[in-house]
């Protein structure tokens, strides 16, 4: 699913969003069978990815969010891995180093040995200190990386318009 853009649109600094807004309002409200089917038979890696960042950092305005949909995509969707998978492809080791330290903290407070997960709550991170502590670090270091994550992503786009854009 290609995004009609204008060629003057390239130099917009939310590039990335613009690109994947279109395929995220389409499918927003759906099922999961539909957003799956989007995801794996309509859209390239570089779409998956944008897809699978812009689904989860929508929903990290605060640090309740940023731990709970981290434990929701991990635990519910199972979309964690194609998080981390989409994130690859653009090759920013510092943002998977942050997914890979906020699954390390999840995992340990909810996954349980059989392979199930206890129920989580974003309140979770009120009542335990050290987990609220090492889950702040992560967001921290989180909010201040991002925009360098999304300029990295506008300056994937602009390398592969050809994954991406379809110029009007």
């Amino acid at each position: 699913m290609l995004t009609k853009l204008k060629k003057e649109e390239l130099k917009y600094d939310n590039l990335a969003w613009i690109c994947i807004m279109p395929t995220i309002l389409t499918i927003q409200g759906k099922s999961m069978e539909i957003k799956a089917d989007v995801y794996h038979h309509q859209l390239n890696n570089g779409q998956r990815g944008l897809y699978m960042f812009y689904s989860y950092h929508n929903h990290t305005k605060s640090i309740f969010e940023f731990y709970w949909f981290a434990f929701y995509f991990m635990s519910e969707v199972k979309s964690w891995i194609g998080l981390k998978k989409g994130m690859s492809c653009f090759k920013d080791e510092a943002i998977l180093n942050i997914y890979e330290e906020l699954e390390t903290l999840i995992e340990k407070k909810h996954k349980k040995p059989d392979g199930t997960w206890s129920q989580a709550s974003p309140s979770d991170i009120e009542k335990d200190k050290e987990l609220f502590a090492s889950i702040n670090k992560l967001y921290i270091r989180y909010n201040t990386l991002v925009p360098n994550t999304i300029k990295h992503m506008n300056a994937y786009i602009r390398n592969h318009t050809e994954e991406f854009i379809e110029f009007e």
